[in-house]
Parts: C-alpha cells; sequence; structure tokens
C-alpha cells in the first residue's frame, strides 16, 4: 500500500485539509491506515481504529443495511406501502400509487426537496427523529417511481420507518442490529459524540456548528477500522468474524440494480448508487457535510472495497484524490479510446435546444425554490452545431454529446449517458444519469427576472416616490388637482407598492430577529408563525389587483389624461410584474408545510 500512503500524504499536502483515514478490503485483506491529525487536534495522530469522522451521506449505507435487515427477516417487503408500517408519519395522498420502501431506496418516492429541518447549528436543538420527519413533511410533486430525486427525506423516513416496524429508536436498532455484530464500536448516531474532537480543552460545540437533524441521513460518526468491517459485511455475504447480519442473498439483493431511467444509465441498487469505471461496476455512496468528506464503494465482482473519510476546509478534494488512488489500482479504465462522431443531426433537434432547471428547483413547492434556485446546482444550456453533435454548457464546464438512438446521447469521449424525456410529444426534461434537469423558459431564467425586477422596480418608484413627490410640489406651488378618481387609483396602486416594500423588511427583520435568537435558523427551521410573514404580500397581491381594475376602467373610459393613464398603467404593470415574480418563486400563498 505503498502508493496508498504517497496518496494520503499528497493528498494532504495539496489540499487544505487536516486529516484522512483510509479502509480497504481485498479479499480476506483488510489495510486500514491514519494520516494527518484528528479533527481540530493537531496533536492527536489519525488513528484508523479510534480516530472519529464525519461521514455525511454514507450514513445512508447503514441506514439501508438496516432496512434491509427487515426486509430479510419478513418484518417488511420493499414492495409494500410504507404507510401500512409508519405509525407517526402521515404521508399526503397527493396520488392513488402508494410510496413503498423501494420507492425510498431508489429516491423515487415523488417528493420535493426539504432543506429545512435537515440540520441545526447546536446539538440540543436536535430532535427526535419521529418528530423531525412528521414536521414539514415535503410535497409529493410527481406518482412515485417516475423519476429519481436525491432527498435526505427519503433516508430519513425509512430510519423512523425502521424504528416503527421494531419498536425500537433508531439509532438503537442500529447499534444492536448492525454495529454491535459486526464490532463497529466506535460507530454512533449522536448527534455530538467528545471523540470527534479529542484535544483536551476543547469540546465538538466549541468548534462544530453543523449537526444533523436527520440522523439516519447524515448523522453517522466512525472510524476507518469501523467502515472496514461494514464493508467486509457487504463483500462477504453478511458475515464477518462468524457474526451474520444479512443472509447472502438479501446481501446480493441489495446490490442488484433496482431503478434506472435507462438501460444504458447507472442506476441506484438497494439505497446505494451504480457506477462504472470501464467494464468494472462499482456500488457506492459518497457524502459530505461541512469540514468532511467519505465515500464508501464496493467493486461486487472483484471483491473489493474501499472507503476514505477526510476533514478540513478542502476535505471533499483530498478524499477524492486518494479514492482516485484506488480505483486506478483496483479498476483501471483504458483512456484510450476513440473520439465518437456524429452521423446526422439528431431527432427532435430543434427541441432540445434550450436551458434546463435542476428539478429541485423546478419542482420544489415552497419558499425553499428561491433558495435552490439560487444557491444550487447551475442550469444546463443545450444547443446543437451544424455537424450534429449537442453540447452542453453548465457553469465553466462544457461537453460534447452524439445520439446513439433517439433522445439518447452518449460523451463523445467518456463513458457517460444523457437523456432526454418527452411528455405528451414535447421534450420536457434532461437526465445527466440520474440528475434531472427541466427545460424552462426564457421568462424563467434568473439573469431575464433579474432585469425585469431592476427594471420594474425603478418603473414602480416612479409612482411610489413620483406621485406623493408631485402632491408636495403642488402644494408648495400651487396648481391643479388630478380628479379625485386619479387619486383614488393611486392609493390603490401605492397600497400594492406598499405591499411589496413591507413584505422586504419585515422579510429581513424576522431573518434578523431569527439570528439572534437562541434557536435553529429561518431555512433550517422557521418557526411556526413564519407563513404570517407572506400575508403581507397576498394583501398586496388584491390591492394590486384592484389597481388593474382602475387602470382598465380608465382606458375603456377614456378617463384622466393620456400622460396620466400611460405612466399609472405602467406603475401597476411593473408592480404586477414584481408580484408575478415573487409568485413564481413560491413566496405568495406560501405552503409552509
Amino acid at each position: 500500500m505503498d502508493a496508498l500512503d504517497d496518496a494520503a500524504t499528497r493528498a494532504l499536502a495539496d489540499h487544505d485539509a487536516g486529516g484522512l483515514t483510509v479502509a480497504v478490503v481485498d479479499g480476506d485483506t483488510v489495510h486500514t491506515s491514519g494520516h494527518g491529525h484528528a479533527f481540530r487536534s493537531e496533536d492527536i495522530p489519525v488513528r484508523a481504529d479510534e480516530t472519529l469522522f464525519r461521514v455525511g451521506s454514507v450514513s445512508k449505507v447503514a441506514t439501508w443495511t438496516a432496512a434491509m435487515q427487515a426486509v430479510d427477516r419478513g418484518q417488511i417487503t420493499p414492495d409494500a406501502p410504507v404507510d401500512d408500517h409508519l405509525e407517526t408519519v402521515d404521508l399526503p395522498e397527493t396520488y392513488d400509487e402508494p410510496i413503498t420502501l423501494e420507492h425510498l431506496a431508489t429516491h423515487t418516492p415523488g417528493f420535493e426537496v426539504r432543506g429545512r429541518g435537515d440540520s441545526v447549528r447546536k446539538p440540543e436543538h436536535v430532535r427526535p427523529l419521529a418528530e423531525s420527519v412528521s414536521t414539514d413533511v415535503p410535497a409529493r410533486v410527481r406518482p412515485p417511481g417516475e423519476l429519481h430525486q436525491y432527498t435526505n427525506y427519503a433516508a430519513a423516513l425509512t430510519g423512523q420507518l425502521i424504528a416503527d416496524i421494531s419498536g425500537k429508536r433508531f439509532r438503537s436498532f442500529v447499534t444492536d442490529n448492525v454495529f454491535a455484530p459486526l464490532g463497529m464500536s466506535n460507530s454512533t448516531f449522536q448527534p455530538a459524540p467528545p471523540g470527534l474532537v479529542p484535544a483536551d480543552g476543547t469540546t465538538v460545540e466549541d468548534v462544530v456548528s453543523f449537526y444533523s437533524d436527520v440522523s439516519p441521513a447524515s448523522g453517522l460518526h466512525t472510524t476507518g477500522a469501523d467502515m472496514a468491517r461494514l464493508l467486509q459485511a457487504h463483500l462477504h455475504g453478511g458475515v464477518v468474524d462468524g457474526e451474520r447480519i444479512l443472509s447472502e442473498s438479501a446481501v446480493d439483493a441489495m446490490h442488484q440494480q433496482w431503478f434506472t431511467p435507462h438501460e444504458r444509465v447507472d442506476g441506484m441498487t438497494f439505497g446505494l448508487f451504480e457506477g462504472s469505471r470501464g467494464d468494472t461496476r462499482l456500488v457506492r455512496h459518497g457524502g459530505s457535510v461541512p469540514q468532511f468528506a467519505a465515500e464508501f464503494t464496493l467493486i461486487p465482482e472483484e471483491d473489493v472495497g474501499l472507503f476514505v473519510g477526510a476533514h478540513g476546509n478542502e476535505a471533499s478534494g483530498a478524499k477524492q484524490e486518494v479514492v482516485d488512488t484506488l480505483l486506478d489500482e483496483f479498476a483501471p479504465v483504458d483512456s484510450s479510446g476513440n473520439r465518437r462522431t456524429p452521423d446526422g443531426m439528431p431527432e427532435h433537434a430543434d427541441e432540445l435546444e434550450g436551458r434546463y432547471r435542476s428539478v429541485n428547483t423546478t419542482d420544489t413547492v415552497s419558499a425553499e425554490k428561491l433558495v435552490y434556485g439560487l444557491l444550487t446546482s447551475q442550469p444546463v444550456d443545450v444547443r446543437i452545431t451544424d455537424d450534429g453533435r449537442l453540447i452542453t454548457e453548465q457553469g465553466d464546464r462544457t461537453d460534447e454529446w452524439i445520439e446513439v438512438e433517439p433522445l439518447v446521447f452518449e460523451h463523445v469521449e467518456e463513458d457517460s449517458t444523457l437523456l432526454f424525456r418527452e411528455t405528451d410529444g414535447e421534450v420536457t426534461h434532461l437526465l445527466n444519469g440520474l440528475s434531472a434537469y427541466e427545460q424552462i423558459g426564457y421568462h424563467e431564467q434568473l439573469s431575464v427576472q433579474g432585469w425585469l425586477t431592476v427594471a420594474a422596480s425603478v418603473m414602480a418608484l416612479t409612482g411610489l416616490v413620483g406621485w406623493p413627490a408631485a402632491r408636495g410640489w403642488r402644494r408648495y406651488r400651487g396648481g391643479e388637482s388630478p380628479p379625485q378618481s386619479v387619486t383614488r387609483a393611486r392609493w390603490v396602486a401605492g397600497a400594492g407598492l406598499a405591499g411589496l416594500l413591507l413584505f422586504v423588511l419585515v422579510f429581513v427583520g424576522v431573518t434578523i430577529a431569527v439570528a439572534s435568537m437562541d434557536r435553529p435558523t429561518l431555512f433550517n427551521r422557521p418557526p411556526a408563525w413564519f407563513e404570517v410573514v407572506f400575508v403581507v404580500p397576498t394583501l398586496g397581491v388584491i390591492a394590486t389587483a384592484g389597481a388593474v381594475a382602475y387602470a382598465a376602467r380608465a382606458w375603456l373610459r377614456d378617463d384622466w389624461s393620456l400622460v396620466t393613464r400611460v405612466h399609472y398603467s405602467a406603475v401597476v404593470g411593473a408592480t404586477s410584474v414584481l408580484y408575478w415574480i415573487l409568485q413564481y418563486w413560491n413566496l405568495l400563498w406560501v405552503r409552509m408545510g
């Protein structure tokens, strides 16, 4: 493992990372190692058998292993409606098709992505799992089984499902049925285990401000040695040192493909992702939380598994450098393949071009839509070249694809597949592997809405500021007042404008007030009364509707002067545009849970 040690040393030197832990299982051979220092403990070296790392979404590997235990013991079947077994959560009955355990394990239940409730800043704010998953239940935005959309809620709900089936708390069940039999004595779902920061005089609370509020999805703390034993269980038919946690058939089933949008695309196993390196099939899951990153990868056909955990500001980069080194050794890829070339124009070429936005944004029905739209993955722009290549541009990355069958494209150099999905004969979605994007119109683009907001705000201000200024000037210098109908109309339009201004002020004020309280952040866990904030712009919409009626009547009756009618209509139109933008981002009549 000299190459591994060199890679770990290089990764810590190349990246702003403090420590790494590695576990490699190759048949009956197990290698574990530690590199660098423990988290925020520079005088304490990483030891694979005792140094704790946070593993983020790799926590889900333990959760889905526990879920498969329930299946293996006949307590639930993968195709059983989870509503029949859940005692603490009522799922929306939006569609006739029930959500099953299989849907949860493949991230196809049809939930919107829910960010609120996933994390808190202090360990004392972490809620019992039953409360976390039953509060702010995400909306069901499509029938189950149609589209993959990765969410923490699916794994968290599965954790509660395990608890309701077993009659034990999730943490206790996993400890008794996974960790203890495998000898994973240091692994825990406690939110702030003292061993995470072993340095004297420093507590976890002193240096950590992220705590999972959905522990089955992202709350595991573990060591490299413990994860080596979980790798062994998955590679050796569910048995480690004579202790069985799963039947061999259950392990095989867990690693089989359970969902894919197309036969050419790597899909989902039972809770883990498929991957490919040439002809080698991987079963894997990655994870990260602030200051930590991890990777859990199985190569079942080679009886090989690896785990890498890292901490530091650039933990993800350091982790990936070590992972790449290991995969180059155990699953090398021949990169000398020929570049693919198109043999004509793609079908539906004109329909494919445009901009596509992540369904994490487009399918969200709460006010979180704006957060995802501004802060999550960048949109994908698609265009077709004259020689038939399809070009995708996302941020700084540009890729080229050729069509291999209608609506299916292969990368010209890499082993990647791009799909387009039709609904009623129209192209609606782009799928880059499992990541789904929905085609959006020109008016939905952030840049267009940004310029609309600026232009509409300037025009609206000419009324909000100009009308009172003109009235004051007339009082000061004297002059003929406008008709009473104009004054009334301006008051109504002003109320609509005031609704916008007041909404911004109230939202900012509430955000500052909540941030100063000893409670979770506004995004992590909005207070129950927060929905009242959205009443303000809702009342403004009502006033603006009245202003639209005044404008229409003025034009129909030929009231007021032409200049007055044009300006009033422009102000009301601008106000309407601003309210339309609020509505687009779910800031009116918002579903708050």
